[in-house]
């Protein structure tokens, strides 16, 4: 069982962090998913999360009829890591293989198989960035993101290919750490430069 960490009677960052996301990983439709979908993959499997840039670890914790996520180190059989940026653009188009190559996986193949087709199918990865980074700026990232991704589905190969170097290249896009309480203000900026980017790919 995990052990909170207090500071003067108050829970410490990482504490409430991982109390908001159990939230969301023990909501009544994710529950039905897994179990209906994914439980007989994943069951009894530890999934570890490893934000680089940020140096945030993360485990999953896949259980009879739940998931549970923990910041305690755990022997884990699947791996997944990557940049803060890295993860907000995998989850915002859906696990594609545009950014996916920047998400590096390692471990049992059959459970990330399973754990890759579950953040398809399901919005875990958004919430769980979406309470790191808080809701104001990633409501503001998510609005901006979503109708490219609507853009690629409709869009050729070719402009698939320039989209995927963009992405790759050009992640000032998305906040860094530092950049994070800063973001906000810089949003209008931002959609700017997403306008011109959607303009030529249409």
């Amino acid at each position: 069982r995990r052990c909170c960490i207090y500071s003067h009677g108050k829970k410490s960052m990482k504490d409430a962090l991982v109390e908001k996301i159990n939230t969301i990983l023990q909501s009544d439709s994710l529950k039905n998913i897994y179990s209906n979908y994914f439980k007989e993959k994943l069951h009894n499997k530890v999934v570890k999360i490893c934000v680089d840039d940020i140096k945030l670890n993360l485990f999953i914790i896949f259980q009879d009829n739940n998931m549970e996520l923990s910041i305690d180190e755990i022997q884990q059989d699947v791996e997944i890591s990557g940049t803060l940026s890295s993860f907000i653009f995998y989850s915002a188009i859906g696990g594609s293989d545009l950014y996916s190559s920047k998400i590096n996986i390692s471990g049992d193949v059959e459970t990330a198989n399973s754990l890759n087709n579950l953040f398809k199918e399901t919005d875990i990865l958004r919430g769980i960035i979406m309470e790191i980074i808080g809701q104001k700026a990633s409501s503001s990232l998510f609005s901006i993101l979503d109708p490219i991704k609507e853009k690629m589905s409709k869009s050729s190969e070719r402009n698939k290919n320039a989209f995927s170097d963009f992405l790759k290249y050009d992640v000032s896009l998305v906040p860094t750490k530092e950049d994070i309480n800063k973001y906000i203000d810089d949003v209008d900026e931002i959609k700017s430069r997403t306008d011109k980017l959607l303009n030529k790919i249409k």
